[in-house]
C-alpha cells in the first residue's frame, strides 16, 4: 500500500493518483495529511508538495503554465481532463474542436510521448528504491485496430435520389468513367464497390487474431453525415457481417447535440445490427467538455474512443492506457472509460505524408507504446483507402507493423 502525504485531500488529487498509481502502475494507495502516521508507515510512501493549486480548487480558471510544469500530479490532471477545453477562450475550429496547434499539449510537445505514463514510471523508479524486490505490474502492449464506417460504400446502398444526383453531376462534369461506375453499381449484382475493403480488414484481423472495433454512423443524411441509410439492406448486412469478427460501436453523428440524439442513433444501430452497443467514437472527433461525455453516460455508453488528434498523430492526453473521465465542472470522476486514440489515417497522412517521414513517425509511435505499455489504438476509414489506392497499401503495412 502506497501512502501519500498531502497538505489536503480533494477529488482531483484522488483522481490523478488513481490514474497514475492504480491504472498505470497497479498500486493501491491512500492519501493522508497526518505527518505522524506518514512517518510510522513502513510500506511505500510519497510526500506531495504542490507548486500549483489546481488539485485543490473547485472552480475552473486559467492556470499558471510554469507552475503546472513544475508539479507532476497537477500537470497530469491538466492533461487527463482536457482542462483547457473548459475555458471560455479556448481556440476552436469551424467544427467546434480545439485548435490542436495552439493547445497546451502541442505547444509543449507533450503529444510526442505518453507524458502522463512517463510521470507514472518516474514515480515507479522512485518507489523502487524503497522496496527493490517489489514485483510491479508488467508493461504490456496491445494493438487495437478500429474503423469508422462514415461512408460504407462509394455507390452501393445509395437511394434513388442520390443515384440520380450523382449520375447527373458526373455527366454534367464529363466524368464518363465515374458515370459508368454509378450505373454499374446500380444494376450489376457483382459490382466491386471501391470502398468495399472489409474482407481485407477481416483477413488481417483473423491472421493476427485481433478483435477489431467498427463504429457505425447511423444518423439521417446531412452535409457532414453521409453514410448509407440504416434502412438500406446493405447497412444491416454489413453490420451483421462485421460483428462476426469485431465489436460494433456507435459513431454519434456530427449533429448529435444531446443524449436523446445519441440514444436514437444507438437504438437504430442495435436494431439494424442486432447487437448491444456500449462503445462510441464521435464523428469528426467532435466533442465538447463536459457535455458530450455526460450525454454518453446517460445513453448507456461505457467506453469512448474519441480522444485523439484530427491533424497529427500522438498522445492527446499523455496516455496509451484507458482511464476514467473526470467531469471538471462537477469536480468528480465517472465510470466512463476513455481509450486514447493515437493514430487516425487521414491525420497521419496530413502530418507526415505517405513515405519516409510517415514510416519514421509510425515507428516512433509504436515504440513509445511498447515502452510505457497500453493500447495501440489506430483508426482507419474504408472510404479513405479505396481498392487499388496507395492508402490501402499503407494501411496493410501499418497494420502488420502494429501487431
Amino acid at each position: 500500500m502506497l501512502l501519500i502525504l498531502s497538505p489536503q485531500t480533494s477529488p482531483r488529487l484522488d483522481y490523478v493518483c488513481h490514474v497514475i498509481f492504480e491504472c498505470v502502475l497497479g498500486l493501491k494507495y491512500s492519501i493522508i495529511n497526518d505527518e505522524e502516521k506518514y512517518k510510522a508507515h513502513t510500506d511505500f510512501k510519497l510526500r506531495y508538495l504542490p507548486k500549483s493549486n489546481i488539485l485543490f480548487e473547485n472552480d475552473i480558471r486559467r492556470q499558471d503554465e510554469e507552475l503546472l510544469l513544475q508539479d507532476k500530479p497537477a500537470l497530469a490532471f491538466y492533461m487527463l481532463t482536457n482542462y483547457e477545453e473548459y475555458l471560455p477562450d479556448c481556440p476552436k475550429d469551424q467544427h467546434g474542436r480545439i485548435v490542436h496547434k495552439q493547445s497546451f499539449v502541442v505547444k509543449h510537445q507533450f503529444h510526442k510521448q505518453a507524458t502522463v505514463q512517463r510521470i507514472a514510471l518516474e514515480y515507479k523508479n522512485l518507489l523502487s528504491k524503497q522496496k527493490p524486490d517489489f514485483q510491479w505490474k508488467g508493461i504490456n502492449y496491445r494493438f487495437v485496430p478500429t474503423f469508422d464506417v462514415d461512408i460504407a460504400y462509394a455507390f452501393k446502398g445509395k437511394t434513388f435520389f442520390h443515384f440520380c444526383g450523382a449520375l447527373g453531376k458526373a455527366v454534367l462534369t464529363l466524368q464518363w468513367s465515374r458515370a459508368k461506375q454509378i450505373i454499374k453499381a446500380r444494376h450489376q449484382q457483382d459490382f466491386q464497390d471501391p470502398y468495399d475493403v472489409y474482407n481485407i480488414e477481416r483477413q488481417l484481423c483473423k491472421q493476427h487474431q485481433l478483435q477489431a472495433i467498427y463504429f457505425f454512423l447511423t444518423s439521417d443524411r446531412t452535409q457532414y453525415d453521409r453514410n448509407i441509410s440504416p434502412c438500406s439492406p446493405y447497412f444491416s448486412e454489413l453490420a451483421q457481417k462485421l460483428k462476426t469478427y469485431a465489436t460494433i460501436g456507435l459513431h454519434p453523428s456530427y449533429h448529435s447535440k444531446n443524449q436523446n440524439d445519441i440514444i436514437k442513433e444507438k437504438n437504430t444501430l442495435e436494431e439494424k445490427g442486432q447487437v448491444k452497443i456500449q462503445y462510441s467514437r464521435h464523428h469528426f472527433l467532435k466533442v465538447k467538455f463536459p457535455d458530450t461525455f455526460r450525454q454518453l453516460i446517460e445513453a448507456g455508453i461505457t467506453d469512448d474512443y474519441s480522444l485523439g488528434f484530427y491533424d497529427r498523430i500522438g498522445f492527446r492526453n499523455g496516455m496509451a492506457t484507458p482511464f476514467p473521465f473526470f467531469d471538471v465542472k462537477e469536480n468528480k470522476a465517472t465510470n466512463l472509460m476513455l481509450h486514447p486514440l493515437l493514430l487516425m489515417d487521414s491525420a497521419a497522412v496530413q502530418e507526415l505524408g505517405m513515405e519516409e517521414k510517415y514510416q519514421k513517425g509510425i515507428t516512433e509511435l509504436i515504440q513509445e507504446v511498447k515502452t510505457v505499455g497500453g493500447e495501440m489504438i489506430a483508426l482507419w476509414h474504408s472510404n479513405f483507402m479505396p481498392l487499388g489506392s496507395r492508402q490501402l497499401e499503407l494501411f496493410k503495412e501499418t497494420f502488420k507493423r502494429m501487431c
